[in-house]
């Protein structure tokens, strides 16, 4: 008698069990749909002159700058829910010269939250952009502050290369010493007296060969 009793108290438990390996096999199929859909969408618009094709259901298209865009896409409800985010950047346009007009700045792969909360983002997501901004930062108040920012003394040796937002001139500190880029080039230099062969920075000079 006392063992159908813990038996019977035991079955909840063993039913709860019993199910778990179904609830993770079905977050695994709704995160690859998620992803199927954020990638296809972002490999088929990456370096277009104009967005292709319509979103795909449960998805979101953000326009963030410079002809730069992220779509996010759902799929499943509550515990089943799952999101990925991949962005993307259209063909940037050309001046007369057939440089882009916006080559000196910098474009980043997420945008810059609107404001920040006072905590460091973990070790696990260092710029909150994966997940923790997104299930954390109403709770916090703000968004993480990404590890490269957490000091002045880390924001001055962080490269901006590697920013996955802009973080320049972050809680005051001032433009990063490697922020502006450097797009100047010439075809001094390359020791052809300017006949058009391009120089040692890759540089197409314009000038035809004589």
């Amino acid at each position: 008698m006392v063992g159908m009793s813990i038996a019977a108290a035991a079955l909840p438990g063993v039913a709860n069990m019993s199910i778990q390996p179904m609830i993770a096999q079905a977050r695994v199929n709704n995160l690859a749909e998620a992803e199927s859909k954020a990638v296809s969408f972002a490999a088929l618009n990456e370096g277009a002159k104009s967005i292709q094709g319509d979103t795909p259901g449960g998805c979101v298209l953000s326009e963030l700058w410079n002809n730069a865009y992220s779509i996010a896409c759902e799929v499943g409800e509550g515990q089943f829910m799952q999101t990925a985010t991949r962005s993307f950047r259209l063909m940037p346009e050309t001046n007369d010269t057939g440089m882009a007009a916006e080559d000196n700045v910098r474009t980043f792969p997420y945008a810059r939250p609107s404001s920040f909360s006072g905590t460091q983002c973990p070790t696990y997501d260092q710029w909150g952009v994966k997940n923790f901004n997104r299930k954390y930062a109403e709770e916090l108040g703000g968004a993480c502050i990404p590890q490269v920012a957490w000091t002045q003394t880390s924001y001055l040796f962080s490269n901006p290369d590697d920013w996955l937002f802009d973080i320049n001139n972050f809680q005051g500190w001032g433009e990063h010493p490697d922020y502006a880029l450097d797009i100047t080039a010439s075809c001094d230099g390359d020791y052809d007296y300017d006949n058009g062969h391009g120089n040692s920075d890759g540089y197409d000079c314009s000038n035809p060969a004589s």
